[in-house]
């Protein structure tokens, strides 16, 4: 600080006109009663130039006058004297004595913040999980004591949240118990953030498969996801950045897979006369079979899919459409592979 007093009570520092901006100012209205009025004056933009300086000097070469501004710059971030508005002030001036450009004292300023930034924002979100109003204002309030740019400072936190999520994604991988629950809850968490999962996050096409695979899952297991919840369907796909055959590749496989195991029930079923169970099979069967027009890929004896049709076709309809009722036998009949 007494360096700086010395240059600049000894006028060092020049200012030197760089170009001019247009102020709006308000001029008081000529008589009584009149309107104020507002004109635009064009102004000098100023910028300080140091001609004597320390690297020019060949005091200090180019890495110690970074260490020595960066020393300054963490010395008056942490200062908690009545000084440190003053040394907040300075910051500019000395980088400017040792020879340092603007670009380069914000490069400076903003490795500072990043580290401030990347311990603040990973102790923040790991107990709320995400950032509130008072950590956006905290982190303006740094913001502005390191000299970051506003663009700089969103980078800085963009870069930070997305380096969280992206590991928060690899424990959640690597623990062998996720659950589709955990699955949704990460999705929607990156949704509500505005992080891209593919782009931001880092994860790889057969992870973001395997995530809307799990979290449709339960679903259509137990009937939540028909053929009705298109819209679901897409919008978990969408958000996961897939496109929508792959979307339906994924659901095509998870139809198929299950199907074999429900023919075996149907005819388990039959086999041992528990013909409600099987009927309930085939209930199910159909519900899958719309998702894909009753292509299950199934392999039945004509004798089995006869006596299962039968079944089907006899039991209670009561209370039900006449339209979903026939649509309902038509995927039977293309599930088992039978003519109309």
């Amino acid at each position: 600080m007494n360096l700086i007093d010395f240059y600049v009570e000894n006028d060092i520092v020049q200012k030197k006109v760089v170009g001019t901006k247009k102020v709006e100012k308000k001029v008081p209205a000529e008589e009584e009663g009149g309107e104020e009025k507002t004109v635009t004056e064009e102004e000098p933009v100023y910028e300080s130039e140091y001609p004597i300086t320390a690297k020019g000097m060949g005091c200090i070469d180019d890495q110690v006058a970074e260490l020595c501004y960066r020393q300054f710059v963490v010395s008056s971030f942490t200062d908690q004297s009545p000084n440190a508005a003053r040394y907040e002030a300075a910051k500019a001036t000395f980088g400017g004595i040792l020879g340092l450009t603007t670009d380069k004292m914000e490069e400076i300023g903003g490795n500072i913040g990043s580290m401030v930034y990347d311990n603040y924002i990973t102790q923040s979100m790991s107990t709320k999980g995400a950032l509130d109003q008072q950590d956006m204002m905290f982190l303006a309030n740094i913001q502005g004591k390191l000299g970051i740019s506003a663009e700089k400072g969103e980078e800085m936190m963009l870069n930070t949240q997305k380096k969280i999520i992206s590991e928060e994604a690899s424990a959640m991988f690597d623990s062998g118990d996720i659950t589709p629950d955990m699955v949704k809850a990460f999705r929607e968490k990156c949704n509500s953030m505005g992080l891209d999962l593919k782009d931001d996050v880092g994860l790889t096409k057969s992870r973001l498969v395997t995530m809307f695979s799990m979290e449709i899952t339960p679903g259509i297991d137990d009937g939540e996801i028909t053929m009705d919840s298109a819209d679901l369907l897409a919008e978990i796909q969408e958000s996961l950045g897939l496109t929508e055959e792959e979307g339906e590749e994924v659901v095509a496989g998870l139809i198929t897979d299950r199907a074999s195991g429900i023919l075996g029930d149907i005819i388990g079923c039959m086999l041992r006369g528990l013909d409600s169970k099987a009927v309930a099979s085939m209930e199910k069967l159909v519900s899958y079979a719309a998702f894909v027009d009753g292509d299950l890929g199934l392999e039945i004896s004509e004798t089995n899919a006869n006596r299962a049709y039968n079944l089907f076709e006899n039991k209670d309809w009561a209370g039900a459409d006449e339209e979903k009722i026939e649509e309902s036998k038509s995927l039977l009949k293309a599930a088992f592979n039978m003519s109309d």
